[in-house]
Parts: C-alpha cells; structure tokens; sequence
C-alpha cells in the first residue's frame, strides 16, 4: 500500500469529538476546528452520550475538546474514563473554571490542557497548530467548509458562500453584498446539503470576529454573532460594536476601549475651562448628521462641568460622573441621528407612526441601556453615574421618560445634567439659538425645585 494511501485513510480515520451542552459553543469549536484541520468532528451535549460514544470501540477521537462546567457531575466518569481507556486520546481541552476535586482528578493525566473558555477560539487555534504540525491532518485547502446550523448563527456573514459540486469544483451562491438570512440558508438545508464553503480567508476572518465577541458570547444565551464587512454602512459596522442580546446590550472589548479613550479627552477639554461662546462655534460651523452625537456628547460635558463649577461642585468625582454620562447616555443611538435628535415624549409621540417597531423599541429603552453599559462595563465611572444616563429624559412635570419622575424625585445632579442635554438640543437644532431665547424658555420648563438653582448658574454664564 502507497503511502499516500496511507495518508488517505489515516485522515479519514481522524475523529475529534467536542463535548458541551451550548449549541453555540458546538458550533464555534466544530467551526474551528474543521477550519484548522483535514478531520471529521462529533458533537455531543453531554458527559453521558460522549461516554456511551467513547466505550463503542470503532470510536477513537484523536483529541476530545470539553466544555466542562462547574457543577459537571459526571466529571470523574468522564475524565477517568478516559484515562483508564483513551491513552490514544492526544489531548483533552477542558475549558472554563475547574473546581478543587476536578483539579485532584486531573493532576496526573498527562493528556489534558487546561484552557479558559474566555481564551476561544485563539488558544485553541495556537493548540491545534502546534499538535498537528506537518502532519498530514493541517488543512491548506482554499475552501474551508461550514456548518449550515453554526451559518444560521452568523448574523448576515456578508462574505461570499459556496456550494461544492465536484471534489475540487465549488459555485458561489451568495456574493458578499447578499443578505444570507436564515431562510435563504434552510432551503439548502432541506435538501439534504449540511455545509457551505467560504474561502480560506474569510475563515481566519469569521475566527478572528469570534474571537473579539466571545466575552458577550459567554455572558448571554441566544447570542448571534454579528459579522460585518468593511463596505457595510455606519449602522451596520456600529451593530457589531453594540450588540442587543435578550434584551440586553453589550459592548465589545475594542469598543469600551475607544469609548474609554473619548472620555479622557473629553476630561482634559473640560479642565481647559473653555469659553462656551466659542465651543459653541466651532460646532455649528461642523454640523453633519454622522457628527450630531460626538457633538452632542461634547457639548453636554462641557456645559454640565461649567455649571457644576458655577455651583461649587468641583469634585473630581462630580466632573467624572457628568463627562461619563454625557459619553454613555445616548451611546446606543450614535449612528441613528433619526432617534438622537427627538428630545422629548411629545416629539416622539409625533413621528411614531413612521417609525419600525424596533426603532421605537431601541428609543425608548436608550436610557435604561445607557445606564446598563454604565454599571456592566465601566467601572471607572462614581458611583450612581447610571442615574444621570437612566434620567436624562425626565422632565420635572412628570411627563418625560422612561420613569416619568416629578421633580422632587430627580437629585440636583441629575437636574444639571437634564438642563444640560436641553442646552446642547436646543444650540446645535435650533437654527439661530440664542441664551436669552433659551433662558426665556427655561424659565416656564424648569421652575421648579432642584432646578432653580442650575438656572442661576446657567444665567451667570450668560454675564
């Protein structure tokens, strides 16, 4: 026998098996590691059927990838198992925290490496590259394929999709400016076709997004990996960097992080003591849609601060609440200047109708969402920073939003920082803004307590 006969069999032979009860995480690691590696992968749900799987003696896996849990009780059984019977096996990946008599366990056995769920899919690439390298099981193919369940996963993957129909002979299906919604794929599902192909490249992409959305993967159910190409609108791109899940959303790592660098610089600006006669014409001479909210988000620090300092609240914690707040509160309407510019429930009550069902949902729920971000992921922001983002709509007769709070309910904070949203909608929308028509204006919106005082402070800056 050749051999490259050999090499036929010994790669058809090849059997890896991914333990885990997510179908999700089945999906990522079956993805992976069919990507990575000429092999056929077995998925199973639990201990029990991957022991049931183990003990058939035509069923020897060349690596066993497992998604242990804490309170996994079959995990004796399972790793003894295979120690006692599985020597063949290479290498056991047990992902997530292991509990003191798992590590008892598993502190002889050779064959296992421990790998944090949060390190998926990089460390399991690294893993898998340097197991089986130049061996004949490394996949060089330029088409990797992809699993049409794990496909219906990926929110509108916007990259080309194959369909193989010879050895080497694969047609594309879909081109990368389609929309590939789950029932476009189910029709290739139900005629008895389980894989579509992409290109090698766009794999190591689809990994590579995997990658940076794991951590929002692990803290949600039902989650879809949002992928999006660089010819998609602002919205679409902004989808991938803020992600609704379950009702929840969720930031990614590389976004908290640009979102972090905006504060700082927004922090320095304010300490500067600009003159607000001229930040307020250095943003009516950039006005654009796309530059509303950074403006916006500007303005609003910047005023807030000033009239906080009017009022002698000059803490450094005080100045970090208002500048976080002024960032995070409208964060999830950034590229949906549609949304941003309605202020009040009035204003909204007004273009309902022409507003999608989603769009009226995303509206009205942006400041509970804000002060969620707040509170999840920035713990640099003081304490009750939430509140302001949670407040910025209320308005001191009661009929604001989401809480329709009355003014002796709404902090003195919370009150500068409502009077400074109203100052920034009102100079960068109106279209000659003044301070004595603003004023004017004030004077009937927020005669009320808690409010007085900041319309002071406002008509000092006006001196």
């Amino acid at each position: 026998m050749s051999n490259s006969t050999n090499m036929a069999e010994e790669i058809k032979k090849a059997q890896f098996l991914v333990v885990s009860s997510s179908p999700y995480m089945r999906g990522i690691l079956k993805f992976v590691l069919e990507t990575l590696l000429q092999i056929e992968v077995t998925e199973l749900e639990s201990e029990e059927k991957a022991l049931s799987f183990l003990k058939n003696i035509d069923n020897k896996p060349s690596i066993i990838v497992y998604d242990y849990t804490p309170n996994a009780y079959l995990l004796e059984d399972f790793v003894g198992f295979l120690k006692e019977n599985s020597k063949f096996v290479r290498i056991v990946v047990l992902v997530d925290e292991v509990r003191a008599e798992g590590k008892e366990i598993l502190k002889d056995i050779q064959q296992v490496k421990l790998m944090q769920e949060s390190d998926l899919p990089g460390e399991l690439v690294k893993e898998a590259q340097n197991l089986f390298v130049d061996t004949p099981f490394i996949n060089e193919d330029p088409y990797s394929r992809i699993d049409i369940d794990f496909l219906s996963k990926l929110d509108g993957i916007n990259k080309n999709l194959y369909i193989r129909i010879g050895k080497d002979k694969f047609v594309k299906i879909f081109n990368e400016d389609d929309n590939t919604n789950l029932l476009d794929i189910k029709k290739y599902k139900e005629k008895g076709i389980n894989y579509l192909y992409v290109n090698r490249e766009t794999a190591m992409w689809v990994i590579g997004q995997i990658q940076k959305q794991i951590n929002i993967f692990l803290k949600a159910n039902n989650f879809r990996f949002i992928l999006r190409g660089a010819s998609d609108t602002p919205e679409k791109r902004y989808e991938q960097k803020i992600l609704r899940i379950d009702d929840e959303v969720h930031v990614d790592a590389e976004f908290k992080e640009t979102i972090e660098k905006a504060i700082e610089n927004i922090r320095a600006n304010v300490e500067k003591e600009q003159k607000i006669e001229q930040v307020l014409a250095n943003l009516k001479n950039n006005s654009t849609d796309y530059a509303f909210f950074t403006q916006k988000m500007n303005l609003t620090s910047i005023v807030s601060c000033v009239l906080a300092k009017q009022l002698d609240w000059i803490s450094k914690t005080t100045m970090d609440k208002l500048v976080y707040a002024s960032v995070l509160c409208d964060i999830t309407l950034a590229v949906r200047p549609e949304l941003l510019k309605i202020q009040t429930m009035q204003e909204f009550e007004k273009i309902k109708s022409t507003l999608s069902d989603e769009d009226q949902k995303i509206f009205l729920s942006h400041p509970k969402d804000a002060a969620n971000l707040i509170k999840r992921y920035f713990s640099a922001a003081p304490p009750d920073t939430d509140s302001l983002a949670y407040q910025h709509h209320e308005q001191p007769d009661g009929h604001g939003f989401p809480l329709r709070l009355k003014a002796e309910r709404i902090s003195p904070l919370s009150a500068l920082f409502i009077v400074a949203n109203d100052f920034s909608y009102y100079f960068l929308l109106d279209d000659e803004p003044t301070m004595d028509d603003f004023l004017l204006k004030c004077q009937s919106r927020y005669d009320f307590v808690n409010f007085r005082k900041v319309l002071k402070a406002l008509e000092r800056l006006k001196k």
